[in-house]
Order: structure tokens, then C-alpha cells, then sequence
């Protein structure tokens, strides 16, 4: 694994100790049996498409995999660069206090309520208890996007995933 993927599942595991994110939080919607946090188990496959892959990632080549219920990742086949999404039961509160943790946070408008991104991604809240942080890195020049730009393109797909029941 890539140190931004470690840094990315770091992170998650940081915001569930700060937040309880764990499987007993409360379905979204009665009945349902289900966790809007459970869409991070197959986020990559859905919102990492190819077209969207080959605007990050100089080398697109590569497949998704499942890292745990909330969260997975896409790596390229030279192990050079990944892309990394995790969801979480954290609200404006455990964002807040977690923005001391990251390394320059910048805010990022138009995605969620509140967000911010770091040199290693993002990391956005919407609600009181839907988190998302989307990681992108790996070795020099694994990258095409940068600051700004990468920004709203990995803020586009929290949003999306935010819309999500």
C-alpha cells in the first residue's frame, strides 16, 4: 500500500475514534438495515471511472479494491499512485477538531457543508453525521491535478456521495 492510502485509512480510523463511526451507528432510513457509511466499501467502483481515474492519475491503469465496509481504493498497477475514499459518521464537530491534524488545510467551497483539502485530499461533512475523505497520491508524478483543481474534482464525488440515502 502507498503511504497516502496508509494516511488515508489513518485518518478514517482517527475520525471513527473521534465520532464512534462504527457499524452500530443508526440506518439512515428506518428499516433499512443499511449505513450510508457502508457505501464506501464499493465507492471506487462506482464514482472512480475510467475518465475520471485518467484526470488524476497519470497512469490509469489499475482496479479497485475494498478496504473495509466504508472505505476502498484504486490502485494503479505500477503501485505508483492511488486514489482512496472513506466515509464516516462524522459531523461539523469532529471535523473541526480533525482540521489541526492535517498538514495546510485549505478551505474547499461547494462541497458538503464544510470542507478542506491538505496535501493528501480532502475531507468534507455534510450533516450531522456523513464524512468523506478522498486521498490521491503516491510517488512524483503519479499525479495530473493538483491544488485547486483536484479539489473540486474529488469534491465532486463526496457530493455525490453525500446525495446518497
Amino acid at each position: 500500500m502507498s503511504r497516502f492510502t496508509l494516511i488515508g485509512i489513518g485518518v478514517g480510523a482517527a475520525l471513527c475514534a473521534a465520532t464512534g463511526c462504527s457499524g452500530s451507528s443508526a440506518p439512515v432510513a428506518a428499516g433499512a438495515g443499511r449505513h450510508w457509511t457502508d457505501n464506501g466499501a464499493t465507492a471506487c467502483d462506482t464514482y472512480l471511472t475510467h475518465d475520471l481515474v485518467s484526470a488524476v492519475l497519470s497512469n490509469p491503469t489499475g482496479q479497485s479494491k475494498k478496504l473495509s465496509v466504508q472505505s476502498c481504493t484504486y490502485e494503479t498497477t505500477d503501485s505508483g499512485g492511488s486514489i482512496t475514499i472513506t466515509l464516516t459518521n462524522a459531523g461539523l464537530p469532529a471535523f473541526d477538531h480533525y482540521q489541526q491534524y492535517l498538514a495546510d488545510p485549505v478551505p474547499l467551497a461547494g462541497v458538503g457543508d464544510k470542507a478542506s483539502q491538505s496535501v493528501t485530499g480532502i475531507d468534507a461533512v455534510k450533516g450531522a453525521h456523513r464524512g468523506c475523505d478522498i486521498d490521491a497520491g503516491g510517488a512524483p508524478g503519479s499525479l495530473k491535478l493538483h491544488g485547486a483543481e483536484l479539489g473540486q474534482k474529488l469534491g465532486a464525488i463526496c457530493n455525490q456521495l453525500f446525495a446518497l440515502p
